[in-house]
């Protein structure tokens, strides 16, 4: 076993500490001036939001778009989508700009500018589509408008940062997003990952429309994930509470002569529980 003196140990530190500062001499610092934008993504476990990795192994949220639904929305013609975006690089001290583009989807109803949504060339939405002093999570304003098409039909709209004088495109896998516009009930995006089948049966429009109506409650995206994740005990109960009503109402309508509650496909509205086999 080797003894060191107390003066032969000081040298040892000293080196110690030499070689470090080297270390940090050779380190470079980060000082590339290309800003850059990503849309954000929740992680499947909806724990936070994704990484790269999460995308790219397939832990991320990534093609299922943001549902605006006028049907919610009483009597207004005009409203705001808002996505959530991230910068890379240098954090600025003052207000920059940035441009959006639709991309045309392929086999899909593609929302019209000036129609579906306000173009993000207009003035209406270049006042908004900036990136505060100080920011680097962000949101996105999307402004969705009214048209009577939405009645009968679900209209789609990817969207994606173009580059400018402000900032450069960031990961491929980030630069995309969509969101679905439409003035119709339609099947709420978490209806099947949260298999309601297994609690409310089949979806259906008509179904849909009886669980608003009765409970005075949207049943959309939010409503039901706020549930599912605070009381989903609360969604059985409901069912029951479903079930009954819709006895009751059927009763009472075939009493005046008239048909049982039924899909538009004439299918029987029925809240009985898809079985698990």
């Amino acid at each position: 076993m080797k003894h060191y003196t107390f003066k032969t140990l000081c040298a040892m530190a000293a080196a110690a500490v030499m070689s470090l500062t080297s270390c940090e001499k050779d380190l470079q610092a980060y000082d590339n001036p290309d800003c850059r934008l990503n849309f954000c993504f929740k992680t499947t476990n909806g724990d936070g939001y994704a990484t790269t990795e999460d995308i790219k192994y397939g832990y991320a949220v990534v093609d299922k778009p943001t549902i605006y639904n006028f049907k919610f929305s009483g009597d207004i013609t005009q409203d705001t989508v808002w996505v959530v975006a991230q910068t890379m690089g240098f954090v600025a001290d003052y207000d920059r700009q940035y441009d959006l583009e639709q991309v045309m989807i392929e086999g899909e109803e593609n929302a019209v500018p000036g129609t579906d949504y306000a173009s993000f060339d207009t003035d209406e939405a270049k006042r908004i589509q900036v990136v505060k002093a100080g920011e680097t999570m962000f949101k996105v304003p999307v402004i969705v408008k009214r048209a009577a098409r939405q009645q009968d039909k679900t209209l789609m709209l990817k969207i994606r940062f173009r580059e400018n004088a402000s900032f450069k495109a960031g990961y491929s896998c980030m630069q995309e997003c969509i969101v679905a516009i439409t003035d119709r009930l339609s099947k709420p995006s978490v209806w099947d990952e949260f298999r309601l089948d297994y609690t409310f049966g089949y979806y259906g429009e008509m179904k849909h429309q009886l669980m608003i109506e009765w409970s005075g409650q949207p049943w959309d995206d939010t409503y039901i994930t706020e549930l599912y994740n605070t009381d989903s005990g609360y969604l059985d109960y409901m069912d029951q509470v479903f079930a009954k009503r819709l006895a009751e109402e059927n009763a009472r309508r075939m009493a005046q002569g008239l048909d049982v509650w039924r899909e538009a496909d004439g299918t029987e509205v029925d809240f009985t529980p898809a079985s698990w086999w």
